[in-house]
């Protein structure tokens, strides 16, 4: 099964804004967030991420918003939320 779909090239002024994204993350890590319903890798997001993205699942097709800084907080605090469940 075809699908006539039309690839272009970029215009050079957005081959430029391209090359300049791609430098500016160079020296970041590149962080996963999984889908919450089948756990699949939905997204990478880098350190300067901040806000709200919307993403669709290529697993199991369920579209989610995700706040990419309650995320960061939620997978470094876990640790320390788990040893105070353990002490009450």
């Amino acid at each position: 099964m075809s699908r006539n779909i039309r690839v272009a090239e970029p215009s050079p002024e957005v081959q430029k804004k391209i090359i300049r994204a791609r430098q500016a993350i160079a020296q970041q890590e590149p962080r996963v967030i999984k889908c919450p319903y089948c756990r699949h890798s939905s997204i990478v997001v880098f350190g300067d991420t901040k806000g709200h993205v919307q993403a669709k699942c290529k697993n199991c097709g369920k579209e989610t918003v995700f706040n990419v800084l309650e995320m960061r907080r939620m997978r470094r605090l876990q640790p320390y939320f788990s040893v105070f469940t353990e002490i009450k």
